[in-house]
C-alpha cells in the first residue's frame, strides 16, 4: 500500500477507536437521550456519521472506478495528505452546522444497529481505498457542497476529521445529559 493512503488509512482508525471508546462510555441509558430538544442523541449522532461514510464511500468507489476506466496516473507522490483540510477547520466545531436532509437523522436512532451500520460503511470506505491503491488520488476531484472541490485524499481526510468533530459533540452530549439526569435525581 502506497504511503499516502496508508497513513490515510491510519488516521481514519485512529479516529475510529477514539469515536469507539467515547460511545462506549454513553451506556444504554444515555444513548438515545437528547441533552435539548434541538440537539441530537448520541446514537443519532452515530446514526449520522454512518450515513455520511455511507455516502462518501459510494462516491470514492465510483470516483475510484471512473479513474481506472479513464487511464489515471499511478500515484508518485509520498507526501503527506493529512492536513489537506486544515483551512476547514472540519475537526472543530466552531458552529452549529445542519445536515443536509441526505445525512440528516429522522426518528429514532438505535445505538446498537447505529454501531453496526457504522461498522459497514466503513468497510465500503476501506474496500474503496484499497481499490485506489496505487492510483493518483490527488488528481481526482469531486465536489463537496460547502468546500468546493476535494481530492479523493480530501474526501477520505473528511470522513475522519467530520467523525472526530463529532466524538466532541458526542463528549458533550454525554456531559449535558448526565448533568441533567444529577439535577433531576431525588435527593437521598
Amino acid at each position: 500500500m502506497r504511503k499516502r493512503l496508508a497513513e490515510v488509512i491510519a488516521l481514519l482508525d485512529a479516529n475510529r477507536t477514539a469515536l469507539i471508546a467515547t460511545v462506549d462510555g454513553a451506556g444504554g441509558a444515555f444513548a438515545s437521550v437528547r441533552p435539548r430538544s434541538d440537539a441530537w442523541s448520541v446514537a443519532e449522532i452515530v446514526t449520522h456519521l454512518a450515513m455520511v461514510e455511507k455516502q462518501i464511500a459510494r462516491l470514492m468507489a465510483g470516483s475510484v472506478r471512473w479513474s481506472r476506466d479513464n487511464g489515471v496516473a499511478a500515484e508518485t507522490s509520498d507526501e503527506s495528505v493529512l492536513a489537506c483540510l486544515d483551512a476547514f477547520s472540519v475537526a472543530n466545531p466552531i458552529r452549529k452546522m445542519k445536515a443536509p436532509a441526505i445525512v440528516d437523522v429522522t426518528g429514532e436512532a438505535n445505538m446498537e444497529e447505529a454501531v453496526k451500520s457504522l461498522e459497514s460503511s466503513r468497510l465500503a470506505l476501506r474496500q474503496a481505498l484499497a481499490d485506489g491503491d496505487g492510483l493518483d488520488l490527488a488528481s481526482v476531484t469531486r465536489p463537496h457542497p460547502l468546500l468546493g472541490e476535494l481530492t479523493l485524499y480530501q474526501w477520505a481526510v473528511l470522513v475522519a476529521q467530520h467523525e472526530e468533530r463529532h466524538r466532541r459533540q458526542i463528549e458533550q452530549t454525554l456531559r449535558d445529559v448526565t448533568e441533567r439526569a444529577a439535577e433531576c435525581a431525588p435527593v437521598p
